[in-house]
């Protein structure tokens, strides 16, 4: 349920909050084949229309919730039907984790590049002929078409359809009202390295993620890292690389870009700053992090063409 109302409760925020801005007003509407309540897993309801009343109105942008377990999602005939034959109308279409599936049944994503979560990769592969992000963003978009992660990713997808729609500024608003870490790009991956991370069986090396972060404005050589978990560096490199299956130096800028993809969110900080609180050596360096570790070109997605600051409207 949460597939629904998570993004859901980001358009009813901006509703609330941009009336007083005089800005631009949404309505949410939530529909099933035959209306009613539709239940959760955790027994939470919600209720819906039947989609059969939304016939011949106006719709802006369909958003289609995911369902059921990640490897293996349900994907009922009717719903894909009606999507055939709706999504045409709509300026654009939108996919929360799973539904993913269903816009693929429906024929929505041929020739499109999208995203679904990391557990149902290998499925959608399997099932569909489609060209899945390689990196695994949390959302992605490709003309009128958004696919997201999960659904916290469909928090960020709404708040970048808010973001087109109205602005920066108010997205930016959002994200801190509903206490969001950060407004991830599109860009970010679906698992951070620091969660990743903190998989490694070794105590010394989860510890060292830790000081990593609290110093990434600093020198991170093999040689201080090695020194901060006793090691000599040539020792440290082979078990680290071993325990956590990346080399030292792939962390350390795994962990810089990270930080920096979340600076720049919030669009309130020059590029050479953020280089230099990262602990990039230049703001060129940063860019040719970002092509190495995502692809791409920055300045499609996170990156101004520009001197400037942040990101701007996508």
């Amino acid at each position: 349920m949460i597939d629904v109302v998570a993004w859901a409760e980001v358009f009813e925020l901006a509703e609330q909050y941009g009336r007083t801005g005089g800005l631009g007003a949404y309505k949410v509407v939530i529909v099933s084949e035959n209306g009613g309540m539709v239940r959760g897993w955790s027994g939470v309801a919600v209720e819906a229309r039947p989609w059969a009343e939304l016939e011949g109105s106006s719709i802006d942008t369909i958003i289609v919730a995911g369902g059921g377990p990640p490897a293996d999602p349900p994907v009922p005939s009717p719903a894909v039907e009606w999507l055939a034959a709706n999504a045409g109308n709509a300026r654009r279409i939108c996919g929360v984790c799973t539904g993913t599936f269903l816009l693929a049944a429906a024929g929505l994503c041929e020739r499109r590049r999208i995203t679904t979560h990391w557990q149902s990769r290998p499925t959608i592969l399997e099932r569909y002929d489609l060209e899945v992000a390689e990196t695994d963003p949390v959302y992605v978009r490709d003309g009128k078409l958004w696919t997201t992660a999960g659904f916290t990713a469909g928090m960020d997808m709404a708040l970048a359809l808010i973001e087109e729609d109205v602005g920066h500024s108010l997205s930016v608003d959002l994200a801190g009202m509903l206490v969001m870490f950060l407004k991830r790009p599109g860009v970010q991956p679906q698992l951070s390295l620091q969660l990743s991370a903190q998989r490694s069986e070794d105590p010394d090396f989860s510890r060292l993620h830790a000081w990593i972060l609290e110093h990434i404005e600093e020198d991170l050589r093999v040689e201080r890292l090695a020194e901060q978990v006793g090691m000599t560096p040539r020792t440290f490199e082979r078990r680290y690389t071993s325990s956590v299956g990346r080399t030292p130096a792939r962390t350390v800028a795994e962990i810089r870009l990270e930080k920096a993809l979340g600076l720049l969110s919030r669009n309130d900080r020059s590029l050479k700053d953020v280089a230099r609180s990262c602990g990039f050596s230049s703001e060129q360096q940063m860019r040719r992090t970002f092509v190495r570790l995502r692809g791409g070109n920055p300045s499609d997605t996170v990156w101004p063409s520009g001197g400037g600051t942040g990101i701007g409207p996508r």
